[in-house]
């Protein structure tokens, strides 16, 4: 099944907020459940339909195919904002010998997962060792990517939903260039993705760690192009400008990691 297009035949302009949640409810694109929030000195308040509030929780599959549309129509965007960064890591390791590449892409890898994290989370793990001491392990970093890939999913079908409401008419058009500088969240998956894309490439050459954790990625590139939508592929403008790429990518988003 596809959502592209689903609801081909609403008129948007005449549509209020309420109708429209009407219609994603009933049509199973999204399912209410009840939130309760916690009390202002963090004790439980009780479970009863007075202290809860209604919260709207997307498909799975529709978050995912959703996803994946954003992910093909601005595929040109991500591809180009890769510059700055593999500009200055191939400056980085030219004359180096296989070792010292490694270990510069190493410092690399790691700076990115910084960045595209921020330490919003980490995962630990209880363990023995074969003499039957505990021992704490973390969760591999492309294993905290797959997690905060899905985080990421909800809230781009979430936060604002008039990309989502233009995608469930079939308006490929509404999704321009221009797009990307107007709504965050948007611009803060295809950043995300480019740091993806970038450790994905760095894995597969030097091992770092296992992707078996990474499943989402791939699903959401799949998206269904003989059921979606018939677009013509055309140079996207990258996230910043040739001009600008080497130094912001280098100095922000993949500040060059200290020696």
């Amino acid at each position: 099944m596809t959502y592209f297009g689903l609801l081909k035949d609403l008129d948007l302009n005449s549509m209020t907020i309420k109708e429209l949640r009407r219609i994603h409810l009933t049509k199973g694109l999204f399912h209410q459940v009840r939130r309760i929030p916690l009390s202002l000195n963090g004790s439980p308040n009780p479970v009863t339909s007075e202290n809860s509030e209604p919260v709207y929780v997307p498909n799975a599959a529709l978050t995912k195919e959703f996803y994946g549309y954003i992910l093909d129509v601005y595929e040109d965007v991500i591809e180009n904002s890769l510059i700055g960064f593999f500009y200055s890591y191939e400056e980085d390791i030219l004359g180096l010998d296989a070792e010292e590449k490694r270990k510069v892409a190493l410092r690399y890898y790691k700076e990115i997962v910084k960045s595209a994290i921020e330490d919003r989370f980490d995962i630990l793990r209880n363990g023995k060792s074969p003499d039957g001491h505990t021992k704490i392990s973390r969760a591999k970093k492309l294993e905290l990517f797959g997690i905060r890939q899905e985080v990421l999913q909800e809230r781009l079908t979430t936060e604002n939903q008039i990309p989502l409401s233009y995608f469930l008419i079939g308006d490929a058009t509404y999704f321009d260039d221009s797009l990307v500088y107007k709504i965050p969240i948007l611009e803060e998956v295809l950043r995300f993705e480019a740091s993806l894309k970038i450790l994905l490439i760095l894995n597969e050459e030097f091992q770092f760690e296992g992707d078996e954790y990474l499943t989402t990625h791939e699903k959401t590139r799949n998206f269904d192009d003989k059921t979606g939508p018939k677009k013509t592929k055309k140079k996207k403008t990258p996230l910043i400008s040739d001009d600008e790429a080497i130094a912001f990518l280098i100095d922000t988003v993949f500040s060059k990691p200290s020696k």
